[in-house]
């Protein structure tokens, strides 16, 4: 059972079945995606089951129904999506109940290492990277997250050594959500325990290594270029950094989502090129919050705000003794700010049902380090 619940993990943190579709093509793709739900539903079968993730599936069920009632595309299409959202969180919240910090610290680290490999060896034009993850800000999150677990580890210089790995491939990605977060996680950090301040070494020598010999790796001229402005020049090329920003592509929703705010307009209509609108919204609206009320109405948008802003307020209670709740609740209701792909993001999915769990739980009986607990 063990080798099942290790292959499960592997192919939901490492994105594997997408990974397999946009680097093997679609019949690979197609065999992992067949392998997770199969695996899935095998370990669900065979373990003891949990109780439903009743906030999650909430929110499947008013998102679904109601967004189901103004879709016009092909119904078969919807049915499906459905269905794997349901199969997937019922399936796989025993799976999140079972995993240990060490377990998934240990495989973000590898999906951030993905990350440098992607850089270093499999150069693009577009010059943005992310891994296993394709996506580069997917590819920043799962960053995060291993960042945010590294604070468990106990040994200064494996800590320092991880944290230099996973903040220079979240470099690579040129996400600026992953620059935001950051920071943000830092402080948290920091403000939680005064010896954290040690992490702004890795931060500093990542930026360094960066700086000194990006000529070798093929990054994204103008994201890079701004990136740098922050550090070396008197100016910071800020016309750049918020060029295309979240707050710009928002805008160009508003009057779709203000058209129907109780019901909202269908299924999948602020997802950008499948988008029933203008063909100048070609980018979605990469905001899961407004998604969920452009597409379904207040209902579901209002769940979406309890359910994550519940898992940050019970976090902070642990802020002393478990900070990586705290910060991985923070790296989830922010990123659904910039994005707007969740019933199929199965990585976050994942992530929120884990954290659910271990704050639903006994703290003290989930705590694990990345290195063995000394």
């Amino acid at each position: 059972m063990k080798i099942l619940k290790y292959f499960l993990l592997a192919l939901i943190i490492l994105n594997l079945p997408t990974f397999g579709i946009k680097t093997f093509g679609s019949t690979i793709g197609s065999l992992l995606s067949i392998l997770l739900f199969g695996s899935a539903l095998l370990y669900f079968f065979f373990n003891k089951k949990n109780k439903a993730p009743i906030p999650f599936i909430l929110l499947g069920l008013t998102y679904f129904l109601i967004s189901g009632i103004n879709y016009t595309g092909v119904l078969r299409e919807f049915i499906v999506d459905a269905i794997k959202y349901f199969i997937f969180i019922i399936s796989t919240v025993h799976l999140a109940k079972n995993t240990t910090q060490k377990e998934l610290g240990i495989l973000l680290i590898i999906g951030a290492a993905s990350v440098l490999i992607n850089a270093m060896f499999f150069s693009t034009h577009y010059g943005r990277y992310g891994g296993f993850y394709i996506n580069p800000n997917r590819a920043g999150v799962a960053c995060l997250i291993a960042f945010s677990l590294t604070f468990l580890i106990k040994k200064k210089l494996i800590k320092l050594i991880l944290q230099l790995l996973i903040v220079t491939a979240g470099i690579m990605t040129l996400s600026r959500y992953f620059i935001l977060l950051l920071v943000i996680i830092n402080i948290i950090a920091i403000i939680s325990n005064r010896k954290n301040s040690i992490s702004l070494i890795a931060g500093t020598f990542a930026i360094i290594i960066v700086l000194s010999i990006s000529s070798i790796f093929q990054l994204n001229t103008t994201r890079f270029s701004a990136f740098q402005s922050i550090f070396n020049s008197s100016e910071v090329e800020t016309k750049t950094i918020t060029k295309g920003s979240r707050e710009e592509t928002w805008a160009l929703y508003t009057d779709i989502i203000l058209n129907n705010p109780i019901l909202g307009n269908g299924y999948n209509s602020l997802h950008g090129n499948k988008s029933n609108f203008s063909s100048d919204i070609r980018s979605g609206v990469h905001n899961t919050y407004l998604m969920a009320l452009g597409e379904a109405g207040i209902i579901p948008f209002l769940l979406f705000i309890i359910v994550y802003i519940s898992l940050f307020i019970k976090s902070l209670k642990y802020y002393k003794t478990h900070l990586e709740y705290l910060c991985i609740a923070t790296i989830l209701m922010t990123f659904l700010l910039v994005s707007h792909n969740y019933f199929d993001n199965y990585l976050a999915l994942f992530i929120s049902m884990w954290l659910y769990e271990k704050l639903k739980s006994n703290p003290k009986y989930y705590h694990k380090t990345l290195v063995e607990i000394e």
